[in-house]
């Protein structure tokens, strides 16, 4: 259960700072768009009076227009996209503060059954906190304990083993 609460943590963690870096994008975006939609608004308000052009002029200016709101209309499009981008974002950080509850909940269960099953286990430390490094280290591993009687016998007893390669008649006959 702690390995499913640590790493439902760290999907947790990544989530929010995808999500924080596509919000920014997704402002900047609607900002720029915004900015984009004042600026083609602004010049069609302050039409100067047409001045007298030849033939040639006038299908010059009107492919002009005709770009001009045709940026001002993609302009539109994607500003309603950046809006229902920023909708799904408030929805999945909805969701990443309900599975924070959860895993609240999680962390608390796991807490209490630690207290009821190992009354005396050690805690670990919640994730992102420290450990206190003014607090006593714990006592040091005892070493076991050595055999009463030091049993020499049985060296004496075993087969001699052989200390070279060449030692052994089968490899002797290798080389």
């Amino acid at each position: 259960m702690r390995n499913r609460y640590e790493h439902a943590l760290a999907e947790v963690e990544e989530m929010k700072r995808a999500l924080r870096e596509h919000a920014q994008h997704v402002a900047a975006r609607e900002k720029q768009l915004e900015e984009m939609r004042l600026d083609v608004a602004g010049r069609q308000g302050r039409r100067r009076p047409p001045a007298p052009a030849g033939p040639d002029r006038s299908d010059e200016l009107a492919r002009a227009i005709a770009k001009a709101e045709k940026r001002e209309r993609e302009a539109v499009q994607e500003l309603a996209l950046a809006k229902a981008e920023r909708e799904r974002l408030d929805e999945r950080e909805q969701a990443i503060r309900k599975v924070e509850r959860e895993l609240a909940g999680l962390r608390m269960q796991l807490h209490d059954e630690r207290a009821r099953f190992g009354g005396n286990a050690p805690t670990e430390p919640e994730p992102g906190r420290e450990a206190d490094p003014e607090s006593d280290p714990p006592p040091p591993t005892p070493l076991p304990s050595p055999p009463a009687e030091p049993d020499l016998e049985p060296a004496a007893g075993a087969k001699p083993q052989r200390n070279s390669m060449l030692a052994d008649p089968q490899l002797r006959k290798q080389r």
